[in-house]
């Protein structure tokens, strides 16, 4: 019997041995995520007044070498004021994009302006093998297939699809930009 459970105590302890050393070096598995369309994601990540400007990130799962633009916008009335001249940054291989930006010629950045963010296949030029992926006018960027490109509006679920004439598709979002100096 004291062989036995002598036995039963050495299999446990060489069975948790052999478990643990299994998991030794092995890094966890990177789990791979998915979206339905294509996106893009952007944040501020720091507004200084002096010197003035604005840095922001952001992410998508646009091909590498998207090319997206960035401006700093307020609301006047009814319309757009540009803060910023746009800025041009590429989407990387891991799928990130940063840049910074500064104001126009004798403006400040003040209060209640957002970050337009936008990826569009006919202002800005764009790579031959991004156009390849998200066609020529930005047709597959609505993730619908077999639709006219009239009705691919209608048909995309891609909450940040806007369409502008000549049936060209593009990305947008917005982001807050807090008021420079403020933390």
């Amino acid at each position: 019997m004291k062989l036995f459970l002598s036995f039963g105590v050495c299999a446990i302890a060489l069975c948790i041995v052999v478990a643990t050393t299994s998991l030794v070096g092995q890094s966890p598995s990177r789990k791979t995520f998915s979206a339905p369309t294509y996106y893009i994601a952007a944040r501020v990540n720091d507004c200084e007044p002096d010197p003035n400007y604005v840095a922001f990130r952001g992410a998508s799962n646009l091909p590498p070498g998207a090319l997206i633009s960035a401006i700093v916008t307020g609301f006047e009335f009814d319309a757009w004021k540009d803060y910023s001249d746009e800025v041009v940054v590429p989407v990387n291989e891991q799928g990130f994009f940063a840049g910074e930006i500064q104001p126009k010629q004798g403006l400040r950045l003040g209060r209640n302006l957002i970050l337009r963010v936008n990826f569009e296949t006919y202002r800005t030029k764009q790579p031959t093998s991004v156009l390849e992926v998200v066609g020529k006018k930005g047709e597959r960027l609505g993730g619908v297939e077999n639709v006219p490109i009239i009705d691919i509006m209608g048909h995309s679920q891609n909450p940040q699809l806007f369409q502008v004439s000549g049936w060209y598709y593009g990305l947008e979002t917005i982001a807050r930009v807090p008021h420079c100096g403020e933390k």
